[in-house]
């Protein structure tokens, strides 16, 4: 019997979490299934009230791999820097604790970087709403896009999606001096226009693929503006805003206008709209701007 070939390279998952006892078992459930091709699993509580910690310690007896790391320093960007540095796999990747990575995701990660994909820093995905009216609608979009070529397929971007993503350790280590611990910065924006400084390639792929939560989509759009702020001072922080990413950004407002409008009277535990959802409370997303007194994970 031959024995099996092993990845050249490890991978570990980490996924920072702040009050997700509601998510992180699904998304642990996802990982576990991906196998040998994960070599660990770090959940970094950064501060978590409910219990998120319980869970995730219940998911650490029954699967070795996974372990819990407490970070007291709130914030996205402090638990996402604990468990890279935590982390004993080659390559780094990232997820939220909503996210629920599809079959193939670590493999995919791995083949790429260790073939095509030799001269990349980092790599991100695509990623389908779960629990969501319009899915259908984007997978349509997202098939119709990666025919054309204009998403995936390995090219070179600038940009990497904290919920769906992976770097190499060794590119880790060349930015960690620079990222920004700030709240009021988008953490993975910071973390790609950091790498990109120092000349580390990222790319998009086609079968990195992730489903989420499209509970931001709930969130207000007097609230949403201070998410568009975070992206503003995110490229001001790095010299590179442009007026064609600052109306971009603005026009991402106004579409946010839309998506709240049809995403607000939905019912996703019935999988239809309501009149009684629609005048329920709506459980807004925390978005990542920071105060002194809270931990606020994207």
């Amino acid at each position: 019997m031959s024995t099996p070939t092993l990845p050249a390279e490890t991978l570990s998952v980490v996924i920072p979490a702040h009050n997700e006892e509601a998510y992180i078992g699904p998304c642990l459930d996802a990982l576990v299934a991906q196998g040998d091709d994960i070599h660990e699993i770090i959940v970094v509580d950064n501060n978590s009230t409910d219990r998120t910690a319980a869970v995730v310690e219940a998911y650490a007896d029954a699967h070795p791999k996974i372990r819990l790391l407490p970070e007291r320093a709130a914030g996205v960007a402090h638990a996402r820097n604990a468990g890279f540095r935590a982390a004993r796999g080659d390559v780094l990747g990232r997820v939220d604790a909503d996210t629920r990575v599809t079959p193939g995701w670590a493999r995919a990660v791995l083949d790429y970087l260790s073939t095509d994909g030799a001269h990349v820093g980092g790599v991100t995905g695509l990623n389908q709403p779960y629990d969501s009216p319009v899915r259908g609608l984007k997978a349509w979009w997202f098939g119709r896009h990666l025919r054309k070529g204009a998403i995936g397929g390995g090219r070179l971007i600038t940009n990497l999606h904290g919920a769906n993503m992976a770097i190499r350790k060794s590119a880790w280590h060349r930015v960690e001096p620079l990222v920004s611990t700030d709240a009021e910065l988008h953490e993975d924006l910071d973390l790609a226009l950091c790498l990109t400084s120092v000349d580390v390639k990222l790319a998009q792929l086609s079968d990195m693929n992730v489903d989420v939560s499209p509970r931001r989509a709930l969130t207000p759009p007097s609230k949403f503006g201070e998410y568009i702020e975070c992206g503003i001072k995110t490229f001001e922080r790095h010299g590179v805003m442009t007026p064609e990413r600052r109306k971009a950004l603005r026009l991402h407002w106004w579409w946010h206008i839309l998506v709240f409008a049809v995403y607000r009277p939905y019912d996703p535990a019935k999988g239809r709209y309501s009149v009684r959802q629609l005048f329920s409370p709506a459980p807004s997303r925390v978005l990542p701007v920071g105060t002194n007194t809270a931990t606020h994970v994207a």
